[in-house]
């Protein structure tokens, strides 16, 4: 029997690369520490065994050679680029987008984080099997619903404004649905809640954002009308904060950054 890759990244390094500092690291801060402290990408944002399913006795690694061969990969060079030319980024081609989505879609439902929604909506803790078979059928469902849809992907950045940079952590795609209310309310407080894949995609305003580096975020929304522009438009620094608290709303284990002061 082949020997297993155990150490399943559901934050990939790929993904964390875009947030590394010039040694290579990224800071974490861990909900039980008040200090971030500094971690090689590669012991951060994985568990033992995650993906591994067993079928007929057997466990096998699949699904962790499928991240990373059709999903991590591909996006690995977008996220490198996003990385080094930070608003200056400018061009993407259909290989690059469908790359994005794709590491979108998985991304949405691969996490500890999720697996916790499933867990609850389940009423017990879902073993290895029915945890991938179940992801594996949300990001299939949310690319086909792309596919027919052609989803909008639009991106933003926080500079010149260099007091505000984009965070992230272990479950870092924010999904965000718009409820059009019929009376008018002056202020609607965000709030957090288990929404079905499925019903999601049926939702007529929906999208999911995602900091893709300090410096650049992407949304994308599957009723898209409007063509992709870069390079990134400048966002409010409001709208920075907004999606930074949800982050750190969402993600329970640790945030990351790029420096020490993003995550005080």
């Amino acid at each position: 029997m082949k020997n297993l890759k155990r150490d399943n990244h559901y934050l990939p390094i790929s993904y964390q690369f875009g947030f590394t500092n010039s040694a290579g690291k990224v800071w974490v801060k861990f909900a039980h520490k008040l200090e971030p402290v500094e971690r090689n990408p590669r012991s951060v944002g994985r568990q033992r065994s995650l993906y591994i399913v067993t079928r007929g006795g057997i466990p096998h690694d699949d699904v962790e050679d499928f991240f990373s061969r059709l999903v991590e990969m591909p996006f690995a060079p977008l996220a490198r680029r996003i990385r080094d030319e930070k608003n200056r980024f400018a061009t993407i081609t259909e290989d690059e987008s469908n790359a994005l989505c794709t590491f979108i879609a998985l991304q949405v439902v691969r996490t500890i984080a999720h697996k916790r929604c499933l867990d609850e909506q389940a009423g017990r803790d879902l073993d290895s099997n029915a945890f991938v078979g179940t992801l594996v059928r949300q990001a299939l469902g949310i690319i086909e619903a792309w596919n027919e849809g052609s989803p909008e992907l639009q991106f933003y950045t926080p500079l010149p404004h260099i007091g505000d940079r984009f965070i992230t952590g272990d479950s870092p795609v924010v999904t965000i649905q718009m409820n059009d209310n019929p009376i008018w309310i002056p202020r609607s407080e965000p709030r957090l809640a288990i929404t079905d894949v499925k019903q999601l995609l049926n939702s007529p305003n929906y999208y999911f954002w995602i900091p893709l580096s300090p410096y650049v975020c992407a949304s994308l929304t599957g009723r898209g009308t409007q063509a992709t522009r870069l390079p990134p438009r400048v966002a409010d620094p409001q709208l920075v904060r907004f999606l930074n608290d949800r982050i750190r709303e969402q993600s329970r284990i640790f945030t990351l950054a790029k420096d020490k002061p993003s995550l005080a």
